[in-house]
């Protein structure tokens, strides 16, 4: 269990929320302070139980913190550490949610005179948002990269690795520019599927097409209905890496599209095959049993 006496968590939507519940169910003794925008947020999180304490001023909510988190978009995160970085005690270890990592460890850079940033993902969520949604379990078994730049000191990465130990989450530690590729790959190239699949399919009346799909369809699209300033700012902050992943799904969609106008449907069958045998050996990483790197 992390041994920090005061975590500051800026941002109590789902990520933010379900760090702290997930901190308070799993033992953690510590403070835990936050930043909200809203004052509703503010009093329902307080009155909860889900922090100690909740302010409207991000400044006010880590002049005391050991370790803060910044719990909001990518470029919302880059902005509210530039806003508190005056308030930062020396020795706080300063870390983000965020799914692009080398864009926000730019930011970063020489942005904190007095504390360090320390890059981390962890790899879970839910299309749904806010306080409303956040779950003590968010973070049991999920995989979290720590993603620090290659100068971060051991004692600071260790320090976030902890916290999502003490979440309940796996760890692994990966360099930035790594970390955004492959997640470009996994996770930003299906989200952006997800999103064209289901605006093509509802191109227009979509009411009444809905209607005729099935769960298969829903369950494909679910992430589509994520937060769009979330996704806007992981896409644009990973634009080249998600772009090329883009360019290997066209060429995969663009090959069955030829097969099937050139009526070629022993290849359309190989093409399903190979699918289905991709997706067997990818489920192979799935879970909390699947081997991960150090």
């Amino acid at each position: 269990m992390t041994k920090e006496p005061c975590i500051s968590i800026l941002g109590l939507g789902l990520m933010g929320a379900s760090l702290a519940m997930a901190l308070r169910k799993r033992g953690y003794a510590g403070r835990l302070a936050a930043y909200a925008r809203k004052e509703a947020t503010r009093k329902e999180a307080l009155a909860r139980g889900i922090v100690d304490e909740a302010f409207a001023d991000p400044d006010a909510a880590v002049q005391a913190a050991s370790l803060v988190v910044l719990c909001a978009p990518i470029r919302s995160c880059a902005e509210l550490a530039a806003d508190v970085a005056p308030a930062i005690q020396p020795g706080t270890v300063v870390t983000d949610v965020g799914s692009t990592k080398g864009w926000i460890g730019r930011q970063m850079a020489g942005l904190l005179p007095a504390g360090v940033f320390v890059g981390s993902h962890p790899i879970a969520g839910s299309e749904k948002q806010g306080l409303q949604a956040a779950s003590a379990d968010l973070y049991e078994n999920a995989l979290t990269v720590i993603a620090g730049s290659a100068d971060a000191p051991e004692a600071a990465v260790a320090r976030v690795a902890d916290l999502w130990k003490s979440a309940g989450s796996r760890t692994c530690r990966m360099a930035p520019e790594d970390h955004d590729r492959l997640l470009a790959r996994t996770s930003h190239l299906p989200h952006v599927a997800a999103a064209a699949l289901a605006k093509a399919i509802g191109r227009d009346s979509a009411a009444q097409v809905g209607t005729f799909c099935g769960t298969g369809f829903y369950d494909s699209t679910r992430v589509a209905s994520g937060s769009i300033e979330m996704w806007n700012d992981i896409l644009r902050t990973n634009a080249p890496a998600v772009a090329e992943e883009l360019r290997a799904f066209k060429l995969e969609v663009e090959r069955v599209y030829d097969d099937l106008q050139a009526g070629r449907f022993d290849d359309v069958a190989a093409f399903l095959e190979r699918a289905r045998a991709a997706r067997a050996e990818l489920l192979k990483g799935r879970g909390p049993g699947a081997a991960v790197p150090p």
